[in-house]
């Protein structure tokens, strides 16, 4: 079928198709911001650093999943970034957010839009925390102002004082420090990508909690392949909780 990509992003998309660097990621965005720019003003209208740091992110994602014999470039971004929509409402609604931590989460967006540029991936924690200076507590704290919320993930509070913990199992609260204990011992030794994977699951560090899926979404991989690596970390877990001296 013909392509209805417009001729003059041809090369370049071409180009950051064979690619796949994280380089060639940053080299492509910055060749459709104005297309990026424009959707945000016809979705959102003013903009901020946070929501254009969002719309990359979502443009990336929209490149990866475009058929040029669909569709012209211009086109899909715009559909695909009506997202945005979604995400302006949810930081309209963040009201009284002290200046401090409304400092800091721009800076923690910046350093993880700049990460995952170079990266090709998210950065875990700990990269984060080496670019941005920031400590894990501060870290948790600075997301917790944040708008987004997981698409198919909900909240719930539960009654009896009881917490969900890796692989769904509840348990009662006074045991939660000693499975926290175990959760930190085996993260520390993970891979950058187990500790996306387990982080993005237990919601660590102040994260939503997501599904395989989305994980897959985020890291680029399967979600058949973050199914076995979850249950390779489920082991690790378990093995260190039969040891752990805590």
């Amino acid at each position: 079928m013909a392509s209805l990509l417009e001729p003059e992003l041809t090369p370049d998309y071409e180009e950051w198709k064979k690619a796949g660097t994280p380089e060639a990621n940053a080299k492509m965005l910055g060749r459709i911001q104005p297309m990026i720019d424009q959707a945000i003003q016809a979705h959102v209208g003013p903009s901020n650093p946070l929501l254009v740091s969002r719309a990359r992110r979502m443009a990336l994602d929209a490149l990866r999943g475009y058929d040029p014999s669909r569709a012209r470039l211009r086109t899909h971004l715009f559909n695909q970034l009506q997202g945005l929509k979604r995400v302006s409402r949810q930081q309209s609604a963040i009201l009284h957010v002290p200046e401090r931590v409304s400092l800091d989460r721009y800076h923690l967006e910046r350093h993880t839009q700049e990460l995952t540029d170079k990266l090709g991936r998210e950065p875990s924690d700990d990269e984060l925390a080496d670019a941005t200076g920031f400590s894990p507590r501060r870290l948790q704290r600075v997301r917790s102002y944040l708008p987004a919320v997981a698409e198919g993930t909900l909240e719930s509070a539960d009654p009896e004082g009881r917490q969900q913990i890796y692989g769904g199992v509840i348990i009662p609260k006074q045991q939660q420090a000693r499975a926290d204990a175990v959760r930190d011992l085996v993260y520390g030794d993970l891979s950058p990508q187990d500790k996306l994977i387990m982080g993005h699951t237990l919601g660590m560090g102040g994260r939503r909690p997501l599904s395989n899926q989305q994980i897959a979404a985020k890291l680029g991989r399967s979600p058949g392949l973050i199914s076995q690596r979850k249950a390779a970390i489920q082991q690790m877990l378990d093995r260190a909780s039969e040891i752990s001296p805590f």
